[in-house]
């Protein structure tokens, strides 16, 4: 199954239904709902400058999906590296052209690390302080390049599911 179709189901499949949203350039389907995504984007030292802005056009083929903002869905990214870091919180960006924006400068960073540090760093994600809203639906997607160099998952990552953020991993 395409990646894009994948994680596009997995998060109808949450609850994020769309509408059909008719413009004079053709339809697009934006989601209705209230939604706090926190992408986590992983890429091992084996990716290419081409892999890397390939990886980027995948993201802006997932934020061109949602209707974003301040009560819409709202969109975190954090690259996970020997460093993890928070790109950008929930709330930064407001508006659909500022999150695509900052997807085309985005960049990128090398060694992987998915797992290791998957439930600290989306903890610090997930938070008012960054924007989670009490009232939207919490979801976590994992995007990565190839399998984790940790034997297991970080336990704060079993802490987030608990606490109700719905979390996906999406592999090569």
């Amino acid at each position: 199954m395409d990646h894009l179709l994948m994680v596009l189901v997995l998060l109808w499949s949450s609850g994020l239904q769309a509408e059909d949203k008719h413009q004079p350039t053709g339809s697009q389907c934006e989601s209705t709902a209230k939604a706090d995504i926190g992408l986590m984007v992983s890429e091992s030292g084996r990716i290419s400058p081409e892999d890397h802005e390939n990886m980027k056009s995948f993201l802006t083929k997932i934020v061109s999906y949602f209707d974003i903002g301040p009560d819409k869905v709202q969109i975190g990214l954090v690259q996970n590296s020997e460093n993890p870091k928070i790109e950008w919180q929930l709330n930064t960006h407001q508006t659909k052209q500022s999150l695509l924006e900052a997807i085309n400068h985005l960049p990128q960073r090398r060694r992987d690390n998915s797992g290791d540090n998957l439930g600290h760093t989306l903890d610090r994600l997930f938070k008012p302080t960054a924007g989670m809203r009490a009232d939207s639906q919490r979801i976590a997607v994992l995007i990565t390049d190839a399998e984790s160099s940790s034997p297991s998952v970080d336990p704060s990552a079993y802490d987030l599911k608990n606490i109700g953020i719905e979390i996906y991993i999406i592999g090569d």
